[in-house]
């Protein structure tokens, strides 16, 4: 039977803590700098920008879609409350915009 001396791991668990300590350092400074401030307002807006809100009647909205893009269906423009992710769905597919355009142009009406 031998015996094994146990390796010092206290050299890797000293240089663990330094390295996450200063990853950590990094990215508080990213965030709280003014960049940082800035780009988290910029993913903020992005954000609430990739919401679908809807005000008005939607049989007008539809009216105003049906004017500006001539080929849209009545099925194409079927929306129902709570499931808007399908009809931007349908409208990516026959415009070919993205997600992002879509929102925008129906929160824009």
């Amino acid at each position: 039977m031998t015996y094994e001396t146990p390796k010092k791991s206290t050299g890797k668990v000293l240089l663990t803590a330094l390295a996450g300590a200063g990853v950590g350092a990094v990215v508080g400074i990213l965030l709280y700098s003014k960049k940082g401030v800035e780009r988290r307002e910029h993913f903020r807006n992005f954000r609430t920008d990739q919401r679908l809100r809807l005000k008005g009647d939607w049989n007008q909205l539809k009216g105003k879609l049906q004017e500006a893009y001539t080929h849209l269906t009545e099925d194409d423009l079927t929306y129902v409350e709570g499931k808007g992710h399908e009809l931007v769905s349908r409208l990516q597919a026959k415009l070919g915009k993205r997600k992002r355009q879509i929102v925008k142009l129906l929160n824009d009406l």
